[in-house]
């Protein structure tokens, strides 16, 4: 297949560019920063198509990178010739894949040919867009190549087999994530190591606490029995005390009896010596009224005068200036007399009547008070019962009271104790219940982990030396086309050997070494060997147009006229598209 021109609209920085190119070799030369790579990618994109953008990689997706700088319509179009006929495909980029836009069109007849854009190139040459990648896409200074299912298949002839050998590498894939999965999840001889250990520090633990109840349970028993002592005894104390409080409320009630009947006596004394103070008053009172009595014969004199007065009056002895006031003062007398007399028997009576109460009150009181004195003397001799009897001494009952409670103290305590210690004991075992459980289920999980990862182990083994088995069958003869490109560039032959994983590896006097090793020249002049004993080997269906994106920039002057040699041979056979910044590189 040749390409015969392309047109760029918009592809990155590149805008409105037109290239034409011949069969054979096509160099292109410009200054850095003109889109070498730009030019390269775009072709590539015209026959696979741009990759779909990754979720949270915009920096890295082409489809992000090479948007239009400018703007504009994301894409253009290259015409080229196949088996004498010549095709435009054109291709306009979106966002995202769903808005793309695809056209093949039949130069010769102006007929759009239906195909499915994504798959393009890969019905062109047979190969899908990673192997076209490894093989005649050669991107700028990263053109190294890796094997893969379909380069397999490819190279020894089996392409139908390709899904297979790709189910392969997929199930090798896959069985290598699973047994790292498992492998994570087996569980660590030294977690298992750990858990033991501290399942054993449990036992102790409960051992220890079981230990532990036992004593304080024994020494409960002690407190208890101490407990009942001191109990029996404050009890005894309490009858004791209660008695001795009931006989000393008796006593102090006889005394408070005694004491009331000696007031109430003494209130009886205290009356009749009141009584007999008021019946001597009365006796005074008697002895004044005999002094009235005297007032009274005095009156009687007056009156005698008075009435000697009127009798002298009469027979002319005085006058009648001395008769009057002698008869008027008389006549006073007289009413004097009268009221004195009657008030003196009125006196006389109320003195023997209140005489007479007086003197039965005070025989009354001197009944009740020999009534009372023969209580008193009764109290008196009641109380002669009660001489040993005293206040209560609470002492005693107080301080067994304080020992009881501290005994009841003590043995809750001690109860709280022993429940706390077996609430302890119970969450241990149950802690070692479920550790002993985690155990037993973690060497369960160790040893069916460990079967399943010996057995993915296995399975992986057999799958790669089966995958070996028939890479084995293509590594001779592209290892003899390999090491007769790399004579061209005068390397010793069978100095570098691709195994069977495609892996390129040295040969030295102590064994082999990755190439990588090596100068940067020569690991470029390695990869592009390898890249195109691949060529000759699996476009079978069509030759591949070859892109060269300043492949030799990093070859001495020797090896780029080797360069220079191979890459005129290989023009012979194929189109090749050399793209580089510098006349040195020219081929």
């Amino acid at each position: 297949m040749i390409i015969n021109k392309l047109h760029i609209e918009n592809f990155g920085k590149l805008h409105n560019i037109d290239l034409n190119f011949n069969d054979n070799l096509n160099q292109i030369i410009k200054e850095n920063g003109w889109g070498k790579s730009t030019l390269a990618m775009f072709i590539k994109a015209m026959f696979y198509g741009m990759p779909a953008k990754t979720r949270g990689d915009d920096f890295k997706s082409e489809r992000t990178k090479y948007m239009p700088w400018q703007g504009g319509n994301y894409g253009g179009y290259i015409e080229f010739r196949k088996d004498d006929k010549n095709y435009r495909v054109t291709r306009i980029f979106g966002k995202s894949p769903e808005f793309d836009s695809f056209e093949l069109l039949d130069l010769g007849n102006n007929q759009l040919i239906k195909s499915e854009f994504s798959s393009l190139g890969e019905e062109l040459f047979g190969i899908g867009e990673e192997s076209f990648k490894m093989t005649a896409f050669f991107p700028q200074l990263n053109f190294r190549s890796n094997a893969n299912s379909e380069l397999t298949a490819n190279l020894i002839g089996v392409n139908k087999y390709q899904d297979d050998l790709a189910s392969i590498d997929n199930a090798i894939k896959k069985l290598k994530e699973k047994r790292l999965d498992i492998k994570r999840q087996i569980p660590k001889k030294t977690d298992i190591e750990d858990k033991r250990l501290a399942l054993s520090q449990l036992r102790s633990y409960s051992n220890s606490l079981n230990s532990e109840i036992d004593d304080k349970e024994r020494h409960l028993i002690l407190l208890q029995k101490e407990q009942d002592e001191t109990n029996t005894k404050v009890q005894l104390e309490k009858d004791k005390l209660n008695l001795q409080e009931e006989r000393y409320k008796d006593k102090t009630l006889i005394e408070s009896k005694l004491q009331s009947l000696t007031s109430q006596i003494a209130g009886l004394y205290e009356r009749q010596s009141n009584l007999q103070n008021k019946t001597l008053e009365n006796l005074q009172s008697t002895t004044n009224s005999k002094f009235r009595s005297v007032y009274i014969g005095l009156l009687m004199f007056f009156m005698l005068v008075a009435s000697a007065s009127i009798v002298l009056f009469a027979v002319d002895v005085i006058e009648f200036y001395v008769f009057l006031p002698m008869c008027l003062l008389a006549v006073v007398a007289i009413i004097i007399f009268y009221f004195q007399l009657k008030k003196r028997a009125k006196d006389d009576t109320q003195y023997q009547e209140k005489l007479t109460d007086s003197n039965a009150k005070i025989d009354d009181f001197k009944a009740q008070i020999d009534t009372l004195n023969e209580s008193v003397a009764h109290l008196k001799t009641v109380l002669d019962g009660y001489n040993e009897v005293s206040m209560p001494n609470r002492d005693e009952y107080d301080r067994l009271r304080s020992q009881q409670n501290s005994a009841n103290v003590n043995v809750l305590t001690l109860k709280n104790q022993i429940t706390n210690l077996k609430n302890d004991l119970e969450n241990n075992i149950n802690k070692e219940d479920y550790l002993a459980s985690q155990i037993e289920k973690m060497k369960s999980d160790y040893n069916d982990l460990n079967y399943k990862y010996t057995l993915i182990d296995k399975t992986i083994e057999f799958l790669l030396q089966a995958k070996d088995n028939v890479a084995s069958r293509y590594v001779s003869t592209i290892n003899s086309d390999f090491s007769k490109i790399l004579h061209k560039f005068n390397i010793i032959e069978n100095r570098f050997l691709i195994d069977n994983q495609w892996n390129v590896k040295e040969q030295t006097s102590i064994g082999t070494k990755d190439y990588e090793f090596s100068s940067q020249g020569l690991q470029d002049i390695i990869s592009f060997c390898q890249r195109i004993s691949l060529i000759y080997k699996i476009y079978k269906k069509e030759k591949p147009f070859i892109i060269l994106d300043d492949t030799f920039v990093n070859l001495d002057d020797n090896m780029m006229e080797c360069a220079r040699e191979v890459v005129s041979e290989l023009s012979k056979n194929f189109q090749i598209i050399y793209i580089c910044c510098n006349s040195r590189c020219m081929i």
